[in-house]
């Protein structure tokens, strides 16, 4: 309840006033009327009481301030008392600073073309028209993208800082995961790594699983300045550059504007298998033999051992040595605006074992990217790519890194890979963004004659066959019920095969994210995505296989460690 204002101040003011005004006339009086006694009385008298009221209006205006400061530290304990029910930003423990992260998340997907896959797009796997189940659309709720996470932040001396940081969301697939009742998916990590700063002398060393170096950041060569397309397709976008893998880097920064780094990442190759030849294939005279011959089945894989921490049903790539990155940036200001400008090298190895030996084949490949603030908080722009030989792995799209050449040995598959785009932030609380990005191998096809028999081999060789990409196999690989059972998704075979070796895959994308509520309790945000993909195979006996989906994604998260930390009024979506 608030009490009435004083008004005495004001009336002892104004008595004041009417005693000083009664004083003038008796102090302009004659000296003679200045000696009469009673006139002298009257004159103290009013003096004195003039006196008294000017010390009322001295203790009631005290009295105001005190009672003005006690409302206003009132008002401040109210705030920090708000502040300690609402707790900490942050927690300390042993001088470490720990900061908690991650969203809940419900998220769906809509494909005009069955894949049979989560939030997460498999590009490369776009059905042909032989697949059954390519001819209907797919639709799935998701709350598996929910991410935790933890920064662990400390100064170990003024020269000297270290951090920590995990990440996991619920995109892993043991080999028991369905969502037939349970929908019950376990950890995926995502992130686990550290890393230690010496400012003074410029230097950083990072160890565990972060983004790769190929990966594109907007400041410096900093792990937590990676730069992800905004898409709620978790596999981002085909032509976006990156991975996410375990190994050592060692940076260096001068001014914190040039930067240099140099890493040594896990590595594993995939592989893009053979096709067949068509039937009746004309030969030149005296040429009797096709694809046939062993030297075209090397070992490119071996089985997890049992008790190894693998799954034992997969199977993992012979490759002898990690992946080696260097990469150099420039951090620069044109007034306003942010540039960073970066490029990479990249040096592969690639093993396959046949006729009682190993065969290595080296790769590896160039690229860069930058990112600018066009209009600073307003627009942003980015560019990155790759080229080289053998690097699929670092693609969204996951063209393969290799087949195999005609002696068993690895073929390094040819390819570039670019994604450009654009996010507008339209309004605080808004983002709008466009991008485009594709992937894109060579052919590379061999031919080794031996007497009268011919190898037919490479990549996407012309001859391989592609009749029955567009013949529709509604065959079943198992039938539980007299019904119905599992599409086998498999050419009809005979004459009917389907090579269908990728040769390229685009994409145009498109979507929004606007943040409904933002305050002491979080934020939360959510968005909306439409894509466009194109995939085409390569040119065979039978034509050229093409396979488009339409995709449109949605997402709510709530990010209960964001949004403001103290006591303030909520931001509100306005529609």
């Amino acid at each position: 309840m608030h009490s009435r204002p004083s008004r005495l101040p004001e009336i002892l003011v104004f008595l004041g006033g009417v005693a000083a005004g009664a004083l003038v006339p008796l102090w302009s009086a004659p000296a003679r009327a200045a000696s009469d006694p009673e006139l002298l009385a009257e004159i103290r008298a009013l003096k004195a009481r003039l006196h008294k009221l000017e010390g009322r209006v001295d203790k009631q205006a005290k009295s105001d301030r005190g009672a003005k400061a006690k409302t206003e530290a009132s008002a401040d304990d109210r705030k920090d008392e708000k502040k300690k029910e609402l707790g900490p930003d942050k927690f300390l423990f042993r001088g470490l600073t720990i900061q908690p992260g991650g969203f809940l998340a419900l998220e769906s997907v809509w494909r005009s073309r069955w894949i049979g896959a989560d939030i997460n797009t498999p590009f490369q796997n776009i059905p042909y028209d032989f697949f059954a189940t390519a001819h209907s659309s797919e639709f799935r709720f998701s709350a598996r993208p929910t991410r935790l996470s933890m920064l662990v932040k400390g100064d170990i001396d003024p020269f000297t800082a270290i951090a920590g940081y995990v990440e996991t969301d619920f995109l892993g697939a043991a080999q028991t995961a369905n969502s037939n009742e349970s929908n019950s998916y376990n950890l995926r990590l995502r992130q686990a790594y550290a890393n230690i700063d010496w400012d003074f002398f410029g230097a950083h060393f990072l160890f565990g699983q972060a983004w790769s170096l190929v990966t594109l950041n907007k400041l410096g060569i900093r792990p937590d300045t990676t730069v992800q397309p905004p898409t709620i397709d978790h596999q981002y976008i085909p032509g976006y550059t990156w991975a996410r893998q375990p190994g050592l880097r060692l940076v260096a920064d001068i001014d914190k504007r040039f930067w240099l780094a140099f890493a040594a990442e896990g590595a594993a190759t995939t592989f893009a298998g053979y096709g067949v030849l068509p039937p009746g294939l004309a030969l030149p005279r005296g040429i009797t033999g096709t694809t046939n011959l062993p030297l075209q089945n090397p070992i490119l894989f071996g089985p997890a051992a049992g008790g190894g921490a693998f799954n034992i049903v997969n199977s993992y790539s012979l490759n002898r040595a990690p992946d080696l990155i260097a990469k150099a940036a420039w951090d620069a200001r044109l007034g306003d605006h942010k540039l960073h400008v970066e490029g990479f090298g990249l040096m592969r190895n690639f093993t396959t074992r046949a006729y009682w030996g190993n065969h290595n084949a080296w790769g590896g490949g160039f690229g860069g990217g930058a990112f600018v603030s066009v209009i600073p908080d307003l627009l942003d722009f980015q560019v990155s790519g790759a080229i080289g030989h053998g690097i699929g792995r670092y693609g969204s799209a996951q063209l393969a890194d290799a087949t195999w050449s005609v002696t068993g040995a690895p073929l390094p598959i040819d390819e570039r890979m670019l994604l450009i785009g654009a996010t507008l932030h339209a309004t605080p609380q808004t983002d709008i963004y466009a991008f485009a990005g594709g992937e894109f191998a060579s052919r590379n096809p061999q031919f080794a004659a031996f007497g009268p028999l011919v190898a037919f081999g490479g990549y996407a060789n012309p001859f391989f066959n592609n009749l029955g990409c567009n013949a529709e196999n509604d065959a079943l690989t198992t039938a539980p019920f007299l019904s119905g059972g599992t599409a086998a998704n498999v050419p009809l075979g005979g004459p009917f095969a389907c090579a269908g070796l990728i040769k390229s895959i685009r994409q145009i994308t498109g979507g929004v994210w606007h943040t409904l509520y933002e305050g002491s309790f979080g934020k939360v945000r959510a968005g909306v995505q439409y894509s466009y993909t194109v995939k085409d195979g390569f040119f065979g006996f039978g034509g050229s296989p093409t396979a488009r989906d339409s995709m449109v994604f949605t997402s709510f998260r709530y990010y209960p460690f964001e949004g403001a930390s103290a006591p303030a009024a909520p931001v509100l979506a306005k529609y």
